[in-house]
């Protein structure tokens, strides 16, 4: 047993691998500031100029100076993994332990990483359904809830190219059933939660839509890389002998944070699975 022999790099980097892997949400929006975070409390300035004004012209030119449309993205999240295992340094020397071990720890801040991002949808401007009467959703009538989330975001200009959406199992089902997603036989697809593309959305998979047990469910649409900042950091890797038992311990500590930047185009539609007919 020991831990003589840990090197946190080795760890830091599996671990990310493989949280990097499972995520969906995370890997639909904008990563751009994740470099600029470096601790719990941080305060990620996104740059933004304010709207310009057109003006008739009649001879001359008046020129405005740009306006601060800054936005700041908190790193307001602190979350970490911790395992006990036998012997560190006898797990790091077999590949296959060692990837069992980072890839659980990876999955488990994917997970929770997805569904705090999930847990934004409430920001979101454009909301169809309610909590109290959810849509309720079947093969028959998908397709026409996708092609009116879509005319919802065409009349708030949000553009058209780059739109995703995050939709719960059953609801990818129900695509399925109506027979209007078009697959793909990249291997690729079971990876990245990916499973079609319909009414001018990538549409991906996920457990981690935020949902009320079996009431009602909240699947986003939003843009690729735009309507959504997240920003996050492994701060800390390490290993030590445990005290209360005769094993050793490795943690994993991540800080990070998001917000929404474009509510105009994220969209919700509340709604719940019901039978076919």
């Amino acid at each position: 047993m020991g831990t003589k022999n840990f090197i946190p790099t080795i760890w830091s980097d599996l671990i990310f691998r493989e949280y990097d892997k499972s995520l969906v949400f995370a890997s639909l929006v904008n990563r751009d500031y994740e470099g600029e975070v470096q601790g719990f409390g941080d305060k990620v300035k996104i740059n933004e100029i304010g709207a310009v004004a057109v003006k008739t012209y009649a001879g001359t030119v008046a020129y405005d100076e740009p306006t601060d449309a800054s936005k700041f993205l908190l790193i307001d999240q602190q979350k970490y993994a911790a395992i006990d295992y036998d012997d560190i340094d006898a797990a790091q020397a077999k590949p296959k332990t060692l990837m069992e071990i980072t890839r659980k720890m990876g999955v488990a801040l994917s997970e929770n990483v997805d569904e705090f991002i999930a847990s934004m949808c409430d920001e979101a401007g454009i909301v169809a359904g309610t909590t109290g009467s959810p849509t309720a959703i079947n093969s028959a009538n998908v397709t026409t809830v996708l092609s009116l989330i879509a005319q919802k975001m065409d009349e708030a200009n949000a553009p058209q190219s780059g739109r995703v959406a995050v939709v719960p199992p059953w609801f990818a089902q129900k695509l399925t059933l109506a027979k209007i997603v078009k697959d793909t036989d990249n291997s690729g697809v079971l990876n990245t939660g990916y499973v079609g593309t319909y009414y001018g959305f990538d549409i991906y998979m996920s457990n981690s839509v935020s949902h009320s047990g079996t009431t009602w469910y909240k699947p986003m649409f939003f843009l690729r890389n735009d309507t959504i900042s997240f920003a996050q950091q492994i701060m800390s890797t390490e290993a030590m002998r445990l005290e209360t038992k005769f094993a050793d311990g490795i943690r994993s500590l991540m800080v990070y944070g998001g917000k929404v930047v474009r509510p105009s185009t994220l969209a919700i539609e509340i709604c719940v699975p019901t039978a076919e007919v």
